[in-house]
């Protein structure tokens, strides 16, 4: 792919499908998924995977089974009260190829530091931090992984606008390389998409790119595909990856194959491979 391997970091967000409700066939439920779900994240290389709609026992078989070979970070959205439905929006790290620094959880409301919701969402929504230091290329970045409100536009406009306070707030105690990954839950003309691509006025230190823009317009398609395996490339994605300035986004691509002919999930996983442009590659 490239004449420097070595400085490349590839990224991925991946909604991994809630095992709850009824409707849920059986070969889709989370028991049937979890060991190919696993797989995916061990082969796809990825130093950092940011996940969506993990519940504590998804959790719990997602840490067994990637064993010490990864960290699985971030906390529940109802802070371990209701622990059968305390989804978490959580980062995977390669333990190889980084350690976390920090990690944080907070909230997409008007009370982002405790447990809330925004008004016209159904449940609570969640946002976690981290400061990963990636051993190649020696660097330390910061990570957001979340999941807006899935019924509410305002909720999720409101969501995009309390992430990017926390993206200004970071950067101005420590500036660092940033990526924004998730189910946003809503299409790229949308408000809170178009918010993130351009939000100069709101925030003028941060700015963001959508890794979409690595895209051929013919090649952009569904993220969700309700575990049918289809590509419509008249459809939107609602699955995202921004980047600060500081990176390069070498590749992007949504990732549609099976894995040994199951997928793990009725959303595609979306990549991105970045590197650290020369300026920004010496330590903190």
């Amino acid at each position: 792919m490239d004449e420097n391997e070595n400085d490349l970091i590839r990224v991925i967000s991946f909604n991994l499908k809630r095992d709850f409700g009824p409707a849920l066939h059986r070969s889709r439920r989370w028991k049937e998924r979890r060991s190919i779900a696993a797989q995916f994240i061990r082969e796809s290389g990825a130093t950092i995977v940011g996940v969506q709609e993990l519940l504590p026992g998804m959790r719990e078989d997602v840490g067994n089974l990637l064993d010490s070979e990864y960290s699985v970070l971030g906390f529940g959205r109802y802070k371990g009260l209701r622990p059968k439905n305390d989804e978490h929006s959580d980062i995977i790290i390669k333990n190889e190829d980084a350690k976390v620094t920090f990690i944080k959880t907070f909230w997409l409301s008007k009370s982002p530091e405790q447990l809330s919701r925004a008004y016209f969402a159904i449940f609570p929504r969640i946002c976690t931090v981290a400061e990963v230091h990636v051993e190649k290329p020696d660097r330390t970045i910061r990570v957001f992984n979340t999941h807006l409100d899935h019924i509410s536009g305002i909720a999720r406009l409101l969501g995009v606008k309390v992430i990017l306070e926390y993206i200004s707030k970071f950067n101005q105690e420590n500036p660092l390389p940033t990526i924004l990954m998730g189910d946003l839950n809503c299409k790229p003309k949308s408000r809170p998409v178009q918010f993130l691509n351009d939000h100069v006025l709101d925030f003028p230190d941060v700015h963001l790119t959508d890794v979409y823009s690595k895209f051929e317009p013919s090649s952009l398609s569904n993220t969700f595909h309700n575990f049918s395996g289809k590509v419509n490339s008249k459809a939107d994605p609602i699955d995202y990856i921004f980047v600060s300035d500081e990176f390069e986004i070498v590749e992007s691509r949504i990732l549609t194959e099976p894995v040994n002919g199951r997928y793990p999930s009725d959303h595609y996983p979306l990549m991105a491979t970045l590197r650290l442009k020369k300026s920004f590659r010496s330590n903190e």
